[in-house]
């Protein structure tokens, strides 16, 4: 079986990799072999997205993209960005997974960004990655705990988040009785 995971950003590989097996585990699977590839995808939406349909659509475009790039049994795709409520920005993580035929979506919790933060990324139009790196005093933020390890002081970092939302997206493949998908094969 072929993982394909639209992205070659560790936190997101990684928390793909540890989601689809916790599945594996939960649902007792032990027989089945596996592997991943990465692919770096673009996925048809601004840098960082937002509003959820931002985030759903590039999570989908990623999936469904790299999903052609050879034999593949699953593609998956994750986004991340913000959108917002009120007046209050949120920061969610989401995944797509694939299978040729059906189209499944996962997401993270999603954590409120404090206003500073939220006015230059959501009213200023700054791309996440290097307005995180401005408030955390740090480089390359987004490829290591990412902007929900700086806000939660490391308690969830964006490769959990990228794992939540992926073991979501994947359970309707493996939870075929409930939700009507085609059987793991």
């Amino acid at each position: 079986m072929i993982i394909r995971i639209a992205s070659t950003r560790t936190p997101k590989v990684n928390g793909v990799k540890k989601a689809f097996e916790k599945v594996l585990q939960h649902f007792h699977i032990t027989n089945l072999h596996y592997q991943f590839e990465t692919v770096a995808t673009e996925s048809g939406v601004p840098d960082t997205p937002r509003s959820l349909s931002e985030l759903l659509t590039g999570a989908k475009n990623r999936a469904e993209k790299v999903f052609m790039h050879g034999v593949t049994d699953f593609s998956v795709g994750v986004e991340g960005g913000v959108f917002h409520v009120g007046d209050k920005v949120f920061l969610q993580s989401w995944t797509c997974v694939f299978n040729g035929n059906e189209f499944h979506f996962g997401a993270s919790g999603s954590i409120e960004l404090p206003p500073v933060l939220a006015d230059v990324v959501f009213f200023e139009r700054e791309d996440l990655g290097m307005a995180i790196d401005t408030f955390a005093e740090q480089v390359d933020v987004r490829s290591n705990q990412g902007t929900f390890g700086i806000l939660t002081n490391d308690l969830i970092t964006r490769e959990d988040s990228f794992e939540l939302s992926a073991v979501s997206a994947f359970i309707p493949f493996f939870h075929s009785a409930i939700y009507g998908s085609a059987p793991l094969k």
